[in-house]
């Protein structure tokens, strides 16, 4: 997943030898989630093995793909398409893909014929059967979706072991339940964006935050995965609709959901969006979202009606 986790566990959770066991079964757990199942990198992979199934040919997957699927589904359709999964022809072409970034913008035809190779309506979901199936030429891209999906996925492995209190944290997308290992509630908060040293932004509420319950935050921002080109910026984030990295102001979104991989799906998905447009779907849907957006030379906090028992 190019990325770091963090897991913290009460100190007397475990045995020393348990703890170690454990250790070991979550690094084999990623690991069988992002080389086996959900890379775009590794050729073998479960996904990089439907993007080159032929075009009406069902194939088995996991159930844990299939999960992610309609997760991602869901999203797409609620968000008018702001979250779309076949978006691995855009993202190749700019650069943010496999291989080196190119640091330069491609030409108009190239981003018109990636962007006509995009379309979630072009994949069958069969979840009683396990399988997925192109019905055209479509490459599917899970990185906005996926690492959320692992933060839940090894929640439910430390749950299995009966450990009710944890934090979960890959690449910055979080869930926490019970209390932290000093008996206090979790504290959790939002990072500032900008491509620095991290730094707080802003603390949530500790104990609506972490009140014993599970609770899943994601984040989505433009300010880390980027190139500059003739003196404009242009971030990982893109939009499916015009091909093209988003431009607005809308420098992060945090979302707190029922589930990491949804928060990771929607903090994408209202990024796209923007400021304006994301916020009205917010509010709409009663998404928990917090927006950071980088305005006259500064950042300004926006937050949904949902995200202010967190404040």
């Amino acid at each position: 997943m190019g990325t770091g986790y963090r897991i913290l566990l009460p100190g007397k959770a475990l045995s020393a030898d348990a703890m170690a066991d454990l250790g070991t079964r979550i690094s084999t757990r990623l690991q069988h989630l992002d080389r086996a199942l959900f890379s775009t990198y590794a050729p073998d992979s479960q996904l990089s093995r439907f993007n080159r199934q032929p075009v009406g040919v069902p194939m088995t997957l996991s159930g844990e793909i299939i999960t992610v699927m309609q997760g991602a589904m869901q999203v797409h359709a609620a968000s008018g398409g702001a979250l779309d999964v076949t978006i691995k022809p855009l993202v190749d072409l700019w650069g943010f893909g496999a291989g080196d970034s190119m640091g330069t913008v491609p030409d108009a035809a190239a981003i018109n014929a990636a962007r006509d190779a995009l379309g979630m309506d072009r994949l069958h979901v069969d979840a009683g059967n396990s399988t997925l199936t192109r019905m055209a030429a479509v490459s599917v891209d899970l990185s906005a979706i996926a690492k959320g999906y692992a933060v839940d996925a090894i929640a439910g492995l430390l749950e299995g072991q009966g450990i009710g209190a944890y934090l979960v944290e890959i690449g910055g997308e979080v869930r926490v339940a019970g209390l932290h290992p000093e008996g206090r509630p979790w504290q959790l908060g939002i990072e500032t964006p900008q491509d620095a040293a991290p730094t707080l932004f802003r603390s949530l509420n500790r104990p609506v935050a972490s009140a014993g319950n599970p609770l899943a935050l994601a984040a989505s921002g433009n300010y880390r995965n980027y190139f500059d080109f003739k003196g404009t910026r242009y971030s990982h984030t893109i939009n499916p609709v015009s091909g093209r990295p988003v431009t607005h102001g809308l420098a992060s979104v945090t979302v707190i959901a029922g589930s990491t991989m949804l928060a990771d799906a929607w903090a994408t998905a209202l990024e796209v969006l923007g400021p304006e447009a994301g916020m009205k779907l917010a509010n709409e849907l009663q998404l928990a979202a917090y927006f950071i957006v980088d305005e006259d030379g500064g950042f300004t906090a926006r937050y949904s009606s949902a995200f202010t028992p967190y404040l």
